[in-house]
């Protein structure tokens, strides 16, 4: 159980709060009772509920949220279909890449590159100066003219319980970057890594405090940076709290082909097949977001609660992708039984990689090392790249066959192997193949 998971149910256990909700839907708190009555921990950590994984528990049992009304106010309230969150994950999967060329060459920045980039600033500024934002947005000239925290001007929000409106002022808000056109003002919310789904507050409060500020059009946007892809999702808000409409979405790379030709025939006859690593199997989806815990190491991900915090989900999905990292043979523990992690040397080999080819192919030849992932992608390419063709029992029973796993643990596996092969689908072209032996497996 977290920090955040213990102090609510102690603020629950010592406030009639439920009572309150469940008679009218909501419940006004302040920061000073929220302090008190979970013994000290800070009320921004408390109301901090950036994805639905980082809910509490009694959160999720309720189906609750919770929005900052005041310096030091806030209203929880009952959500039952979850307007408060909008899913991305069927958003990422509909945006194709496309390949994106600079009419000038950067090479000459040394201290704001591509191979460098570490933190969301960076990230978006990269963006800004190779002008893929006046791509995306179509505009001429934009300029960075918003930036970091500011109180909140005052207005109106309709939230879901029987449209009560809620009076919001002089809350705090934080735009990553704000930039103006002649005729519209682009709020961006920039992020690390691609998440599963988010809490609209983080475009709906500065998008409301900017409509009562300017007369242009606040146009809200999502910005996600992970190993050298460049997503920009932009939306739209209506009347109510929770009205919230995709426009359009894009992916870049940047003076790199979308697909990297592998002749994986060949580079499964260069393979050395290890045994499976003593370690969990992995249950990590994203193997871009392993990328990027290794590329930015240096920066303090030594721990699953650094990487959680650093990629803004729970301690849980924090182990899982550090031990995925493990798996592959790009982070190792310090020392048996140690809770910190140190770079081996195929990590070093990642992090001083010149562009993300380099880096995926690496990763893939570390697939490739494992007995059961190297008999599966064997299998993928007998059956021409046809993923719906891999049945999951067929997955688990691979599996199985190199792990002790039983029989469901194993199937829930099958879905991360799934995820793996959707990973060399999207970012590798097999098509120059031969046709593979079907003995490719049987190595020394």
């Amino acid at each position: 159980m977290s920090q955040n998971d213990e102090a609510w149910e102690k603020i629950f256990e010592r406030l009639p709060l439920l009572a309150d909700i469940e008679q009218q839907g909501f419940v006004y708190i302040t920061a000073d009772d929220l302090k008190r009555t979970s013994d000290g921990r800070e009320p921004r950590l408390l109301a901090k509920m950036d994805t639905k994984n980082l809910r509490p528990g009694i959160f999720k049992r309720h189906t609750l949220s919770i929005l900052p009304v005041e310096n030091g106010k806030y209203i929880i309230f009952k959500d039952k279909l979850s307007k408060t969150y909008y899913s991305l994950g069927h958003l990422f999967s509909r945006i194709s890449p496309e390949e994106y060329r600079p009419t000038r060459d950067f090479g000459e920045y040394q201290s704001l590159d591509i191979q460098n980039i570490s933190s969301e600033s960076q990230a978006i500024d990269y963006a800004n100066l190779i002008s893929l934002l006046k791509t995306f947005t179509n505009e001429r000239e934009l300029n960075l003219t918003i930036r970091g925290r500011q109180r909140s001007e005052s207005f109106p929000i309709k939230i879901p319980i029987d449209h009560h409106t809620v009076q919001v002022s002089g809350v705090q808000i934080e735009v990553d970057a704000g930039y103006e056109s002649p005729e519209k003002i682009y709020l961006f919310e920039v992020k690390m890594g691609r998440i599963e789904d988010f809490n609209i507050r983080q475009l709906y409060y500065p998008f409301k405090n900017w409509s009562c500020k300017s007369l242009k059009e606040i146009v809200p946007l999502f910005f996600f940076y992970t190993n050298g892809l460049f997503y920009i999702l932009q939306f739209s808000f209506g009347k109510e709290y929770g009205d919230l409409h995709f426009v359009q979405g894009k992916c870049f790379t940047v003076n790199e082909p979308i697909k990297q030709q592998i002749n994986l025939h060949k580079l499964f006859l260069s393979t050395n097949v290890e045994f499976e690593p003593d370690v969990p199997y992995p249950q990590a989806n994203d193997l871009d977001k392993v990328i990027d815990i290794v590329i930015n190491f240096s920066k303090g991900l030594t721990t699953k609660a650094a990487i959680s915090e650093f990629f803004e989900f729970d301690e849980r999905q924090g182990d899982y992708y550090a031990n995925a990292a493990i798996y592959l043979g790009f982070l190792e523990r310090r020392r048996p039984a140690s809770s910190a992690f140190q770079l081996t040397r195929e990590g070093e080999y990642i992090t001083s990689s010149q562009n993300r080819s380099q880096r995926n192919l690496l990763l893939l030849k570390q697939i490739l090392k494992k007995p059961s992932f190297n008999e599966i992608v064997s299998l993928f390419m007998d059956q021409h790249f046809d993923l719906p063709a891999l049945k999951i029992e067929i997955i688990s029973s691979i599996i199985r066959r190199y792990v002790s796993l039983n029989h469901t643990t194993a199937r829930r596996r099958s879905s991360t192997v799934l995820s793996w092969l959707k990973w060399l689908e999207f970012n590798m072209d097999f098509s120059l193949n031969p046709n593979p032996s079907p003995h490719i497996t049987e190595k020394n």
